[in-house]
């Protein structure tokens, strides 16, 4: 089980990685996760969030009055974790195609909902650094792109693993 697991999430980690970059998944991702944070920066942190088309040279700058802050975070990077994670769906043992589209969506949502929070918070982490902030901005970094890939997928397919992993309480009866 381990090998096969293994071999399933290589293989698809591969092949979404090869129409990840052949659609520039990431320039789309980059677009719903800006137009969304845009929407609604003003009301979550005060700031206005200003950007040229996403994928372009053109920066996303934060605006607050007569304050500017340049967005540094690298959406079409943060966008790559989603491979991680499909990969991971794919290669679950026993959870079949259907569910694995649903828990693929599902996590795919949630992941790009993550990176949104992380796009509303960034104001507020990067307008006047301190060390405090600037350990928070790694954090939700690292919580961004390391973290939720690997959190979702056990969150969302643990009613699969569950048995697998034997966590559930044996029907058997015990022997003597």
């Amino acid at each position: 089980m381990k090998w096969r697991f293994a071999g399933v999430f290589l293989v698809a980690f591969a092949a979404l990685l090869t129409v990840w970059w052949a659609i520039d998944f990431a320039r789309f991702y980059e677009a719903a996760v800006l137009a969304a944070a845009r929407a609604v920066s003003p009301i979550v942190n005060g700031w206005w969030l200003d950007y040229g088309r996403p994928g372009s040279a053109a920066e996303a700058v934060f605006r607050s009055g007569q304050r500017e802050l340049k967005m540094l975070l690298q959406l079409p990077a943060l966008s790559m974790g989603l491979v991680p994670f499909i990969a991971l769906v794919m290669a679950t043992p026993g959870i079949g195609a259907k569910r694995a589209a649903i828990t693929a969506l599902a996590g795919s949502l949630l992941y790009w909902l993550i990176d949104v929070i992380v796009v509303l918070v960034y104001p507020l982490i990067m307008d006047h650094p301190n060390m405090f902030k600037d350990t928070m901005g790694v954090f939700s970094g690292l919580v961004a792109f390391v973290v939720a890939p690997l959190a979702l997928w056990f969150v969302l397919t643990y009613p699969v693993l569950r048995p697998l992993w034997q966590l559930t309480p044996s029907t058997e009866p015990k022997r003597a």
